[in-house]
């Protein structure tokens, strides 16, 4: 058999499997919605059974569902609470909890209620009970984001925040000189992302104030829910007082 042959045979191999795959592998269930069967793929290259195909929630959208379920200290009753970059699923959700307000913050007017930019926040000090950011930090100047976020936020009052993170780097991945979209997704895995942070995050917010802490799913919930190995939800408290 020729090199092109196999080569076309491994290839179509390839294809028939990853079709297969993208069928969705095992019945899951949905921690936002309830949803239970197959999940679909997502994203590229895909990430196999990652998306409920009832209401669209991917990994992190369950596991901060998971985790609002798993923490009664992280939304009250009453809770003013900022969410900036909302995803659709949330709000529904955070229906439940009797917040004071929700609002919703995002660069682009028609993307949310209100026009802010999370480097400079047009809001008054301690005014906000909750500030939510999933995969928002990576696309912003965190040095100046995170101290806003600590701003606003009341005695108490608590930053959700998820971030692409490795675990295994001690350090922060950035670099100013990687400025082409190519290039980001090449080194950062997103067109528009400015770095992939590194354990050092829980530093970068501790920094500014917060007391740090987290959430991660463990052992069966992150296979019933089909949540990404490892993937956390962190928690920055501002002390009472600050």
């Amino acid at each position: 058999m020729s090199i092109a042959l196999r080569k076309l045979k491994g290839r179509a191999r390839f294809i028939k499997r990853a079709i297969w795959y993208c069928r969705g592998q095992y019945d899951r269930e949905c921690s936002i919605c309830g949803y239970e069967g197959r999940f679909l793929p997502y994203s590229w290259p895909p990430r196999i059974d990652a998306m409920c195909p009832a209401c669209e929630s991917v990994e992190r959208h369950r596991l901060m569902a998971l985790a609002l379920k798993a923490r009664d200290d992280l939304l009250k009753a009453g809770d003013d609470v900022l969410h900036f970059a909302p995803e659709a699923w949330l709000r529904p959700h955070l229906a439940t909890f009797g917040l004071g307000s929700y609002r919703t913050a995002d660069i682009r007017a028609s993307k949310a209620d209100e026009v802010l930019n999370i480097e400079a926040i047009d809001f008054p000090d301690a005014s906000v009970d909750v500030a939510i950011a999933s995969h928002v930090l990576e696309h912003v100047d965190d040095s100046k984001a995170l101290p806003e976020l600590f701003r606003i936020l009341k005695p108490g009052g608590r930053f959700l925040c998820m971030v692409p993170l490795i675990e295994g780097w001690d350090t922060t991945f950035e670099d100013p000189s990687i400025d082409s979209m190519k290039e980001r997704k090449k080194h950062f895995e997103g067109k528009r992302h400015l770095r992939y942070f590194g354990r050092d995050l829980r530093n970068r917010m501790a920094a500014v104030g917060f007391d740090v802490d987290e959430y991660t799913a463990e052992g069966r919930d992150v296979v019933r829910y089909s949540l990404l190995r490892g993937e956390k939800l962190f928690i920055g408290r501002k002390p009472e007082q600050a």
